[in-house]
């Protein structure tokens, strides 16, 4: 009987393997590693809710938001906690206490109308004191702060890791060291895929009539450069700080100019405070390191931010970086939206999340389209030849 499989066990790759499994299909699922990487373990962790979508009056990404906080909330609950979120508001500039207000007034009223429910900590406000007790920022003109509360995932790689467990538990397979090399055609129609373990170099084709590319950055490369696939070219990174953090509950998210542009996160990571998300074209690009101009450019605003914190370049204790979807492959602008493609023969298919936070959403849809009715599962399961 054809397989189906699927590349990459990052968060799109874990997440549709679960929604296969609920409906009764054993996927196959290979990696070219042992463990999770690029941007599915080096995210920043937080599952950003509705404010952040009502400042341009997305309501659609809005909805997926909110969803994508509760899927997390209801399936690992013990990997995920409540981030508090503190943005410093001053008077004059956009981001103002009554422009929080009328942002905070239609969330409650959209969370009631359509049913969204995310069971988080009510949104309000704290005093110019609190802010100021927390971080040394700019005083001139600062009036209070808005706080909000988002989902954390307090171990990306933890979460992903209990996944793939997960799938094996319930009777999927995980190939690991193993990479898709080719695909086997016959009258546009997928009919094999071909297999080679990277430690030992042996190769192995098996039937499958279904393909799902969850490769991320590495999406599209089992199908050749003939067909046109989605680029990932944003290179994304933050950076591990050693300067002094927020409240051990507390993100707090600052601008270089004070109540204006975009802001960047600082949030208690452990001992020290993990700072992002910092962005850069990355065109052609397939290692997901920043340079060291990179981070300079990152320092700049940090220290525009907290203007009487001293950081150096060996305040960086570590990055952690990965590469994500763009619009045309020059990497200036990222391709929010998540993507079920069918670049390739029939059968192949090719998911890109737009956001790692609602990859599980997709999948979700994904899944309810393929296999609406599941079939009963196999008693057994596909074993490799060479396991």
């Amino acid at each position: 009987m054809p397989e189906t499989v699927i590349i990459g066990a990052g968060i799109q790759g874990a997440t549709l393997a679960l929604a296969a499994l609920e409906r009764g299909v054993c996927p196959i699922l290979v990696d070219r590693d042992d463990r999770p990487s690029g941007a599915s373990v080096n995210s920043y962790g937080i599952v950003h809710g509705g404010l952040r979508y009502l400042q341009s009056m997305n309501i659609p990404r809005w909805v997926r938001s909110r969803r994508a906080q509760n899927w997390y909330i209801d399936r690992y609950p013990h990997q995920v906690r409540p981030l508090r979120c503190v943005m410093p508001l001053y008077a004059g500039a956009p981001r103002s206490p009554r422009l929080f207000a009328l942002a905070r007034g239609l969330d409650r009223m959209l969370r009631t109308a359509l049913g969204q429910h995310v069971p988080l900590p009510e949104d309000g406000a704290c005093s110019r004191q609190e802010v100021l007790q927390a971080y040394d920022v700019a005083s001139h003109g600062l009036l209070g702060g808005a706080v909000w509360y988002d989902a954390q995932l307090l171990n990306p790689p933890a979460l992903l890791r209990e996944m793939l467990a997960e799938v094996e538990q319930r009777g999927g397979v995980v190939l690991r060291y193993t990479e898709v090399t080719g695909l086997i055609e016959q009258g546009g129609r997928l009919q094999a895929v071909q297999l080679r373990n990277v430690k030992d170099g042996r190769e192995q084709r098996i039937a499958a009539d279904r393909l799902f590319d969850c490769g991320g950055a590495q999406a599209g490369r089992c199908i050749g450069p003939a067909r046109r696939v989605p680029s990932a070219a944003v290179l994304a990174f933050n950076l591990l700080m050693d300067i002094p953090a927020p409240p051990a509950s507390d993100a707090y998210a600052l601008s270089p100019t004070p109540g204006r542009g975009r802001s960047f996160f600082f949030r208690r990571y452990g001992a020290a405070t993990l700072v992002g998300t910092f962005y850069r074209p990355a065109p052609g690009g397939l290692s997901p390191e920043p340079t060291a101009e990179d981070v300079r450019s990152a320092l700049a605003s940090i220290r525009q931010c907290l203007p009487n914190v001293e950081l150096d370049e060996g305040s960086v204790l570590a990055t952690y970086a990965g590469l994500l979807p763009d619009r045309d492959g020059s990497g200036r602008a990222l391709h929010p939206g998540d993507r079920h493609l069918r670049p390739g023969p029939e059968g192949y298919h090719m998911l890109v999340s737009g956001k790692l936070t609602t990859a599980p959403l997709l999948s979700e849809q994904v899944a309810r389209r393929l296999w609406p009715a599941a079939p009963l599962p196999r008693a057994g399961g596909w074993r490799p030849r060479h396991a």
